[in-house]
């Protein structure tokens, strides 16, 4: 899609953070946007930033993990867009947790919001994108917010890891199976980003000292949200498959495919540390 000019973009997760913007660079270029959030304020602030645009703005209370709801929501877009031509599944959490600390219900939440409203929100709106992809492939792409942790599996972060996998391969075969239907698919692998995602749960976290204490370290060199979105964006018009954006993203990716199991050893390592901290 290397045109986003009067598209119509349904973006999830867009009361901030990388969701919010999505929406403000595809608005800049003419984009009518359909926001989708569990949160009305993040909403309202986000549709504020985007009056200066111009461009046709709906919002939609949305929990992702909600099939009704999921399903429901494309006849609203329907209804005042006419169309969809590019559906960014955006909305997604993180819990800093050992595997052991990590209760059941968190593992559901984590599921329903990252890999649930993945697969709810590409089955609800792909009849839509495929009308659109019967006009040629610039009409029509799907954005699946995948990370660097799809590549690797890391301490403290197996159901964040688990399902931005999962993701990962749900993007690689839809890429595959849509090809014939003029249907773009981007799986997008950012590293650590400038946003509220680590820090929006923190009080779920098994051990919520040390992970604020990562979390400080890690948005030291965090990338910028602009920059992020703008190399994300750049790849949809390149009808990329893959992209993988920042430094950190781009060396786990290299390292994990030349040394498959010798680079979880550093991660053993600094796991035990952890804990042997937690106990002394």
């Amino acid at each position: 899609m290397n045109n986003f000019n009067n598209k119509v973009a349904v973006i999830t997760g867009a009361g901030g953070g990388i969701g919010r913007e999505v929406a403000l660079q595809l608005a800049k270029e003419g984009c009518h946007l359909a926001l989708g959030d569990i949160s009305q304020q993040g909403l309202d602030e986000t549709a504020k930033l985007l009056e200066p645009y111009g461009v046709k703005v709906s919002c939609h209370i949305v929990d992702v993990t909600d099939r009704k709801r999921m399903e429901a929501l494309p006849e609203e877009v329907i209804e005042v867009h006419g169309a969809v031509n590019l559906l960014v599944n955006n909305a997604g959490i993180t819990l800093q947790s050992s595997f052991s600390d990590l209760s059941i219900e968190h593992w559901e939440l984590v599921i329903g919001i990252n890999l649930w409203g993945v697969i709810y929100g590409t089955k609800a709106f792909l009849p839509y994108l495929k009308e659109q992809g019967k006009k040629g492939l610039d009409n029509a792409h799907i954005i699946n917010m995948s990370s660097l942790a799809g590549f690797i599996g890391m301490p403290n972060q197996s159901s964040y890891c688990a399902t931005k996998s999962a993701v990962r391969a749900i993007s690689e075969t839809l890429w595959a199976e849509l090809h014939m239907d003029n249907i773009g698919v981007t799986s997008v692998h950012p590293g650590a980003i400038k946003t509220n995602i680590l820090n929006a749960h923190l009080d779920k976290a098994g051990n919520p000292a040390n992970a604020a204490a990562i979390n400080r370290k890690v948005d030291k060199f965090a990338m910028d949200t602009d920059k992020a979105v703008a190399k994300m964006l750049n790849a949809v018009r390149k009808n990329k498959q893959r992209v993988v954006i920042g430094t950190d993203s781009h060396l786990v990716e290299k390292f994990k495919r030349l040394l498959p199991s010798a680079i979880h050893k550093p991660f053993a390592k600094m796991f035990a540390k952890e804990q042997l901290a937690r106990t002394s």
